[in-house]
């Protein structure tokens, strides 16, 4: 059983749109048990919010014995539907001082107003149920998943999204969950400022997303009518989501009959895989840069998916627009496209942008990337894709994660694979990391900040710490082994060490 309402409850209720406290805001905390249409008479009115016409406070000095009669009676407020009248300061200060809120609302339909505000008051039940009749009939039409977040909205009169658990929005504003909720429970909750209620995952019934509703004092039927609206929107969400998954698998499984179909036609692909490929936006003919990505397999296949498409995003905001994102079974191949050939330093920059996304990725995904080199054409696309998926093999063969490499640096890759498995590299491992045995942090820091080409940000967002411990624990290694960690010889030989103390 919710209680009655507070007054300060009922000045964030949608059928008080607009109102104004113009006085006595101290006594807003008083609780409300009815609703009363001033007709002269003040009788039986005690903790009850009084209803005035205009022409109750017309001439303004009548507001002062309006004031004092409600007060005396015991009501816990006026409301006065008015127009343009602006009470006295006389009437503001005797207001405050007798703590009887003096409430403000122009161009309102007094006869709707007191059936709404009647209900809201005495029969929130009823309120309720007209609520769910009216969401039902608004949300039976629609198919979208926003024209159903908007039919939503436009019944509950709030604000709502649908967002991840980390936070992400899919539909509507982000919003900032509060970490008092406990998010990995697939159970509708409510913090202080925010109702949230769970979007099962229509496949496995596991949790895909959350409903949320952001607001600010409510009274408890309030919030209970906005919870009811979450649980019969919730299955509306669901069935999108469902037709959602549907219509990506078909995408997903086009798309990789297409790729499949150019990768063994080459530069003789069929006339309808050029025409499907144009209708994805796919423009064969360019300059293709390919990237395979690879993740641990203990997660679940939407996990990874989700993963992968950040991922995308993540490369896109680092200036490498990505065609789009494939499931060849084995991995992801990612690509991007130009009409020109990239430019020599294109290779480093998109290396670095790979591995600052991957670092960004949750470590328990276990991403390992591979990029191949620019190739141009249907068959380019082919040989950047086969390169890349290489690259991507040598990288998941690492015991560090995340970890990238390039086709370029094959070579190079495997000659330190054989270095770093020899005994004369095993014994020079041994002696040069001798300094930092005794020290597990201060080896796994080395490690991750060789392994992301020396730079600090990369390391801290791979070892989840902050930048500055890295520089602290990077000064300290320097200190221990005594040599010049700018000198690209130097590294090269300490990260050749580190994985070979590692195999």
């Amino acid at each position: 059983m919710t209680g009655p309402p507070r007054v300060a409850d009922l000045l964030t209720d949608p059928v008080l749109r607009g109102v104004r406290v113009i006085a006595g805001a101290a006594g807003t905390e008083s609780v409300v048990d009815d609703v009363h249409w001033f007709a002269g008479d003040l009788e039986g009115v005690e903790r009850t919010l009084v209803v005035c016409a205009e022409s109750h406070v017309s001439p303004p000095y009548r507001l002062d014995a309006l004031v004092r009669r409600a007060q005396q009676a015991g009501a816990v407020g006026l409301l006065i539907v008015a127009g343009s009248v602006h009470p006295l300061l006389s009437s503001i200060r005797l207001a405050d001082r007798l703590q009887i809120p003096v409430l403000w609302l122009e161009n309102a339909d007094p006869v709707r107003l007191m059936q709404d505000l009647t209900i809201r008051v005495r029969a929130p039940e009823q309120d309720r149920a007209r609520t769910v009749e009216r969401l039902l009939r608004h949300l039976s039409t629609k198919r979208s998943g926003q024209d159903i977040l908007t039919a939503a909205e436009s019944v509950l009169s709030v604000r709502l999204s649908l967002v991840t658990s980390d936070g992400i929005s899919i539909l509507g504003d982000p919003v900032d969950l509060d970490p008092s909720l406990h998010l990995d429970q697939p159970v509708p909750q409510r913090s202080g400022h925010l109702l949230v209620h769970p979007v099962l995952d229509p496949d496995v019934n596991r949790l895909a997303a959350w409903l949320a509703c952001p607001f600010d004092r409510a009274a408890d039927s309030r919030l209970d009518v906005l919870a009811v609206g979450l649980t019969m929107t919730e299955p509306f969400i669901r069935s999108w989501l469902s037709s959602q998954r549907a219509q990506a698998d078909r995408d997903q499984v086009f798309q990789a009959h297409l790729l499949s179909e150019i990768i063994t036609g080459r530069d003789s692909v069929a006339r309808d895989v050029v025409e499907g490929a144009v209708s994805l936006g796919w423009r064969l003919q360019d300059w293709h840069v390919g990237v395979h990505i690879l993740a641990d397999g203990s997660a679940l296949a939407a996990e990874r998916d989700r993963v992968i498409n950040q991922l995308a995003a993540g490369l896109d905001k680092q200036g490498v627009p990505v065609v789009t994102t494939v499931n060849r079974g084995d991995g992801w191949a990612l690509w991007t496209s130009s009409n020109r050939e990239p430019a020599p330093d294109h290779a480093r920059r998109l290396l670095r942008a790979v591995r600052v996304v991957s670092a960004a990725l949750p470590h328990e995904c276990g991403i390992a990337a591979g990029i191949g080199r620019p190739h141009r054409g249907p068959s380019g696309l082919a040989d950047t894709l086969s390169e890349a998926r290489d690259a991507a093999d040598l990288a998941r063969s690492h015991d560090f994660r995340p970890a990238v490499e390039h086709s370029d640096e094959l070579g190079v890759a495997r000659l330190l694979a054989t270095w770093q498995r020899s005994d004369v590299t095993r014994a020079f491992a041994e002696s040069a990391l001798a300094p930092l045995r005794d020290s597990a942090t201060l080896l796994t820091t080395l490690r991750a900040y060789l392994e992301s080409g020396g730079s600090v940000v990369l390391a801290a967002q791979v070892l989840g710490v902050h930048r500055n411990t890295v520089t602290i624990r990077v000064q300290q290694v320097r200190e221990r082994l005594g040599v010049d960690l700018d000198d690209p010889s130097q590294r090269l030989a300490l990260q050749v060490a580190c994985r070979a103390l590692s195999v």
